[in-house]
């Protein structure tokens, strides 16, 4: 009687020991799942501003390039276009070479 309860409480110890170890293991493990949660979220968290930054970014591009074609049409409207005079001609007193 005395070797099956010994038996008995070797094997009950054995089990809790497996059991600590299966704790232990299983701890491990949902730190390392805590802590690629918290990366995960600091990388969605650093996508996120990464895409509000690239919108704002395309929005002043857009503004940017809105701004450089009404500047280009002004300034084309803002030329004068002389009629019968070479564009090589280079004279330092307009004046005196259109009278």
């Amino acid at each position: 009687m005395q070797s099956s309860l010994a038996t008995i409480n070797s094997k009950i110890n054995s089990l809790s020991y497996t059991m600590d170890r299966m704790t232990e293991r299983l701890d491990k493990q949902v730190e390392h799942v805590d802590e690629a949660d918290r990366r995960i979220s600091a990388v969605e968290c650093k996508c996120n501003n990464v895409l509000q930054a690239q919108t704002q970014e395309d929005r002043t591009v857009a503004e940017l390039r809105a701004k450089v074609e009404d500047l280009e049409v002004c300034s084309c409207r803002s030329n004068i276009q002389v009629v019968g005079i070479a564009e090589s001609t280079a004279v330092k007193n307009m004046e005196h070479f259109v009278e």
